[in-house]
This record gives structure tokens, C-alpha cells and sequence, in this order.
């Protein structure tokens, strides 16, 4: 199953910024090598901005809407944005966050999304929404550490884009992984 859960690649976090100075709203005089950088970025992180937010609770449907208002304020902000990749993650939760604050919903996953491919594999299928169904019972804290904790954050990482201490983080993620041992016991020796 660790297949499922596995982030995306590295070379993602390592996608070329502009300091430029180049203005926020697209210019058509402005440098090419910024929309090609900002593309380039679009390309390589938006499915893994939405599975970002599905692994936090999101259904697919808020995942893609909330993911594409993140990428296009990232596109309005590009040239002062020093770390797109957290950037976009870092606002896609707290825009989620505040669409969900004090509801503990348990998300059923919905149809596919035009961002997300479809697969071939059900068995991968099936999994990945056991995964995500068991991550939506999680409370918000415990299911956001996860969230970045799959993208490939570490915890001292996490700590620093959510505000919070590294303890924090890893107290959170140490009752999760107990939480979510625990309900797949309790599944495992139900069959």
C-alpha cells in the first residue's frame, strides 16, 4: 500500500523561481522565461496540489476548485514567490482549512477529475480511497501534518509553514499513525 501514499518526485521542489520584478497580472512584454518557469511549475505540481488536498479531507470536486485558485494566485504572485512549492500548499490548507473549520466530515471519493488521469488499476484505485476515507476521520490537525507528511515534508519543514512547533508536528503525526494503525487493525481483523 506505501505505493499509494508515496510523494511526488523531488525534482519538484527544485523548479526555478524569478525575482524579476516582473508585474503580477500577465504582461505580454513581460519576460517569457517567467510564464515558462511558472508553466513549467503548473505542469509538475497541480495534481499534486489536489492530492494534497485529498489526503486533508477535501473532495475531489473542493480539491481541484481550491487547487486552481491557489495556482492562480501563485501565476499573480510568481515573481515574489520564494518557494512555490510550499507556497502552494501552504495556502491551499489554509483556504481549505477555513472552508472546513470545526466540521470533521468524512469525504466518499467523488468522480474523477479532469486534473487527475484515470487509472487502469482499481485494486490502486480501491486503496487510495480506503487511504483518504481513513485520513478523513482523522481530526484537522493530525489529517493536515499527514498531508504534508506524504508530499515529503519533514517535520521541522512542516513546522515552519504551518506555524506551529516541531513537537507539535510530531506529536500530531505519532497520533495519527496510532489512530490509523489501530482502525486498520480493527479492519484487518474484521475479514
Amino acid at each position: 500500500m506505501n505505493h499509494v501514499l508515496e510523494p511526488p518526485d523531488e525534482p519538484g521542489r527544485t523548479l526555478p523561481t524569478t525575482a524579476t520584478g516582473a508585474p503580477a497580472h500577465h504582461d505580454p512584454d513581460a519576460p517569457l522565461v517567467n510564464v515558462a518557469a511558472y508553466s513549467a511549475f503548473y505542469r509538475a505540481e497541480v495534481k499534486a496540489l489536489v492530492n494534497f488536498l485529498l489526503w486533508m479531507g477535501a473532495g475531489l470536486a473542493d480539491a481541484t476548485d481550491i487547487a486552481q485558485e491557489t495556482m492562480i494566485e501563485a501565476y499573480q504572485g510568481w515573481p515574489s514567490i520564494r518557494h512555490p512549492r510550499a507556497w502552494t500548499r501552504r495556502v491551499a490548507s489554509r483556504r481549505y482549512g477555513r472552508e472546513q473549520f470545526g466540521q470533521e466530515v468524512v469525504t466518499e471519493p467523488e468522480l474523477l477529475s479532469p486534473l487527475l488521469s484515470a487509472s487502469a488499476d482499481i485494486a490502486a484505485w480501491e486503496q487510495r480511497h480506503d487511504v483518504l476515507r481513513l485520513l478523513a476521520m482523522l481530526p484537522w490537525r493530525q489529517r493536515q501534518v499527514m498531508a504534508w507528511t506524504f508530499d515529503g515534508y519533514q517535520p521541522q519543514e512542516i513546522a515552519v509553514e504551518l506555524q506551529i512547533t516541531a513537537e507539535a508536528v510530531r506529536a500530531s503525526l505519532k497520533l495519527a499513525r496510532r489512530t490509523l494503525a489501530e482502525r486498520l487493525g480493527r479492519a484487518g481483523g474484521a475479514t
